[in-house]
């Protein structure tokens, strides 16, 4: 394998990485991070699904840094 001929997948919420990958034309991952589970066919990414605990937990922490 050919780290330059190699896609990354990423996240489309939280921006992780989740993968490598030379040839796939579609692949389901489930971030370990925010648990959104991430659909990529072709060059289209859809999210199929996120984790609400952790978009609470997220926003919280954006809305009390904001109110400091």
């Amino acid at each position: 394998m050919n780290e330059e001929t190699m896609k990354e997948f990423r996240c489309k919420f939280c921006h992780r990485l989740l993968a490598k990958v030379e040839d796939a034309q579609s692949v389901e991952i489930k971030c370990p991070k925010c648990k959104t589970l991430n659909l990529y066919q072709s060059e289209e990414i859809v999210i199929v699904q996120m984790d609400e605990e952790y978009l609470k937990r997220k926003f919280n922490k954006n809305l009390e840094t904001d109110a400091v």
